[in-house]
């Protein structure tokens, strides 16, 4: 089965929705190039709270892509490192028991 990895955080303060999408578009490049991804999406509640999904074909591929975020290896990842309130920032892995697609 595949994994969801749900990565729940805040944008800094000034930081509006617009470049917070923006800076998650830009770092699309790397999780489409890492193996085992699947799909990804964005989506923030009214209050401010985004959550990033993306799936990934096992949990190997999904903990292999935790290790190799790196901004300074990976400068597409640099615009959403700089938005993030990494204060606010969880990451939750979760393996896919059942799917109606």
């Amino acid at each position: 089965m595949s994994v969801l990895e749900i990565v729940r955080y805040r944008v800094k303060k000034g930081v509006t929705p617009e470049a917070a999408l923006a800076a998650w578009q830009k770092s699309m490049p790397f999780a489409e190039a890492q193996s085992g991804y699947v799909a990804r999406r964005i989506a923030v509640t009214a209050d401010g709270e985004w959550i990033d999904e993306v799936e990934w074909e096992t949990m190997a591929s999904a903990m292999a892509v935790a290790d190799a975020f790196d901004p300074q290896k990976y400068p597409e990842l640099l615009d959403l490192v700089a938005v993030l309130d990494e204060s606010s920032m969880s990451m939750t892995h979760y393996t896919v028991q059942g799917s109606t697609s």
